[in-house]
């Protein structure tokens, strides 16, 4: 993925304060699971995600597993949810 400035980073967790989190999933990854983390990146370039876990560093792998699998950038963790950022390719592609 893109390497962000710590700019940038603070710029879209700043941006991340206001969307709720659109995607919950449990800390095993299937592969409809990342299919589906793809899909809500199709006219979003920003999404959080829960994951349901209480265990620190299993939530940790979960969220580094799935932004290495999307691929997207994993800008923060916060609790349990993950937010992630992926630039979005087409824009001319909506109708």
């Amino acid at each position: 993925m893109t390497t962000l400035t710590s700019t940038q980073r603070r710029a879209l967790a700043a941006r991340g304060n206001r969307i709720k989190a659109s995607v919950t999933i449990a800390e095993t990854l299937s592969e409809s699971v990342v299919e589906h983390v793809r899909k809500a990146f199709g006219k979003r370039d920003l999404i959080k995600v829960r994951i349901a876990t209480d265990d620190r560093d299993v939530f940790a792998r979960a969220a580094q597993d799935l932004a290495d699998r999307v691929p997207c950038t994993l800008i923060q963790r916060i609790g349990r949810i993950a937010l992630l950022y992926r630039p979005i390719e087409n824009a001319d592609d909506d109708q």
